[in-house]
């Protein structure tokens, strides 16, 4: 007679199994059965404050150790507040799995106003919703939500369980846990047109996104780097290699000077807004392009494709290169450090501008400085997104974030505590220390997920808020000067989140000077564990941005230009 469990067991069991060792939880009540038998089984369950600060951290730990992320809510109330961390989840194709606890069917009225799962507007934003429908069968429903976060494009799944179902005895779970089926390296022809078209070209460049991360495209992307290619990384593909000019960018600062490209290489990547949907003035008219996904609906979206590639994208790369090097192909990539000279020029102009206050610039500056190369790095806001982009660089795969493409301000702080408990996890099983993770922030921005630096305490993640403190909607405050000549709804006061983050056990700096805020990194660095620093900065240093185009670097900020009265 085969032996029995319990479902808190058997989705436990599994997720361990899926090789994730921490879980996500707001507080626990329905689901608690499963969260100790997590806990039992050697994981660690780290508790946020807000439906969307946990699924958001399941998203972000999800991108920095590639496992699958996994995030315990109710259904209810807590299925709308999670949403834009769904929606986040989404549109970076995360491979990410929600956990639902709903009330007994029993419990349901019948004239209920909603249906109690809302499936209905759930299906349409994710790649799986679906409910138990008896407990013999949560472990097949498991397996194949995580299935579906996994294969293809990967995204968000979420399963609803009936909270009664918690203590179900059920059937050992069987079967091996489903791992995704990739596709074959691209046609040797493929490859030869690819390898044609790069040696026929003046200036190359590659341009990378998620999808070339977890298309595993760190070894060929190397490999065309090192024979002068440049790669520009956007999202989280900053860092497949390392951003030292002049073979490696971030796709912010270095868009700039894409124009001059006459072939691009996408990989992995989606042309949409954030790259000027492919087209020109960010990319030259007679561009060509060769374009490298393993999802079929990416390649040709928004502009036309000489050479379309669906396989796998890390193989096929590294097949490209290899044909590259026996044919003795090798580039000289100043081209595009010589294009870049303005800029880069621009930006150092304010580091250190004497009596004037702390801009922007200079806080992505000083953490360039102090970090560790292999640091983590995640970003929000506006304007302090768009200067950081300048100075702040990544050195690793799977070490940076923001709220983008979904673009929900505030998102970037459950990315941080996900990214930082994911290091942790990482540096734990390799018996080494974690390295930090740096979350960049505006004052706007910080916000929306406040609570969320009890989290970071309460789980003892080395994490460093930076808060860029200007006492207003930054950006908005300047872009309605510029436009209307006067402001309204900008000013949000002088908040102390030095002393808020201190109220909720984190270290905690006010930072007014430059000195302050070279030591207050150090000091955040030597306490290794959650800190905060607020930077006061020249209140008006970001009104250079809308005035200066070499200071732009959101991408979309072209785009919304053309179409301007």
């Amino acid at each position: 007679m085969a032996s029995s469990t319990t479902v808190a067991d058997v989705l436990a069991k599994r997720i361990l199994e899926a090789g994730s060792k921490t879980l996500f939880a707001l507080a626990g009540a329905t689901f608690a059965p499963l969260l100790m038998a997590f806990q039992d089984g050697g994981g660690k369950v780290i508790g946020g404050r807000h439906e969307a600060g946990t699924v958001g951290a399941a998203d972000g730990y999800a991108r920095r150790t590639g496992k699958i992320g996994f995030a315990c809510i109710i259904a209810e109330q807590a299925l709308a507040n999670a949403l834009t961390a769904i929606l986040t989840a989404s549109e970076s194709e995360t491979p990410l799995v929600v956990i639902a606890t709903r009330y007994p069917d029993s419990w349901i009225e019948p004239a209920a106003k909603h249906l109690v799962d809302r499936h209905d507007f759930t299906s349409t934003l994710l790649k799986f919703s679906r409910t138990v429908p008896s407990p013999e069968r949560v472990g097949e429903y498991f397996l194949a939500a995580c299935k579906a976060a996994m294969e293809d494009t990967p995204g968000p799944a979420l399963l609803i369980i009936p909270m009664d179902m918690m203590g179900k005895p059920v059937p050992e779970p069987q079967g091996a846990f489903p791992r995704p089926i990739t596709l074959p390296v691209a046609e040797i022809s493929q490859i030869e047109s690819s390898v044609s078209a790069i040696s026929e070209a003046r200036q190359p460049i590659v341009v990378v996104d998620e999808g070339a991360v977890w298309g595993d495209s760190a070894e060929g992307l190397n490999a065309l780097a090192a024979l002068g290619i440049p790669v520009l990384g956007n999202g989280l593909g900053r860092g497949l290699v390392a951003e030292k000019e002049p073979t490696g960018y971030p796709w912010p600062y270095a868009q700039r000077a894409a124009a001059n490209a006459d072939l691009v290489i996408v990989v992995g990547a989606k042309m949409t807004m954030w790259f000027g949907y492919g087209r020109a003035p960010r990319f030259n008219e007679t561009a060509r392009f060769i374009h490298i996904d393993s999802n079929a609906q990416a390649i040709g979206r928004n502009f036309p494709v000489e050479i379309p590639i669906i396989a796998h994208p890390g193989r096929t790369v590294k097949a490209i290169a290899s044909r590259l090097q026996e044919t003795g192909y090798h580039h000289d990539p100043q081209w595009l450090a010589d294009a870049l000279a303005e800029r880069k020029e621009r930006v150092a102009s304010f580091v250190g501008q004497g009596d004037a206050g702390i801009h922007q610039i200079e806080i992505g500056a000083a953490l360039e400085e102090a970090l560790p190369e292999d640091r983590i790095v995640v970003c929000d806001g506006a304007d302090i997104l768009n200067f950081t982009f300048g100075r702040l660089r990544v050195h690793r795969p799977r070490s940076y974030a923001d709220h983008l493409p979904y673009g929900a301000m505030g998102m970037g702080f459950p990315l941080a505590i996900g990214f930082a408990a994911g290091e942790a996890e990482l540096a734990a099983e390799q018996g080494v220390p974690p390295a930090p993770t740096a979350y960049i922030t505006g004052d706007g921005s910080v916000g929306f997920f406040l609570a969320e630096l009890d989290t970071m305490r309460r789980a003892g993640l080395f994490l460093i808020a930076v808060v860029s403190n200007d006492s207003k909607w930054g950006t908005e405050y300047h872009g309605q000067n510029l436009m209307y000549g006067r402001t309204a709804n900008t000013e949000l006061g002088l908040t102390d989140y030095a002393a808020v983050a201190s109220a909720f056990g984190c270290l905690g700096s006010v930072v007014t000077d430059r000195p302050g805020l070279a030591s207050s990194i150090q000091a955040a660095l030597a306490h290794r564990g959650p800190s905060l620093l607020d930077v006061r900065i020249d209140p008006m240093g970001g009104a250079i941005r809308k005035k200066d185009p070499v200071l732009g670097m959101i991408i979309f900020e072209e785009v919304a230009k053309k179409h301007s009265p």
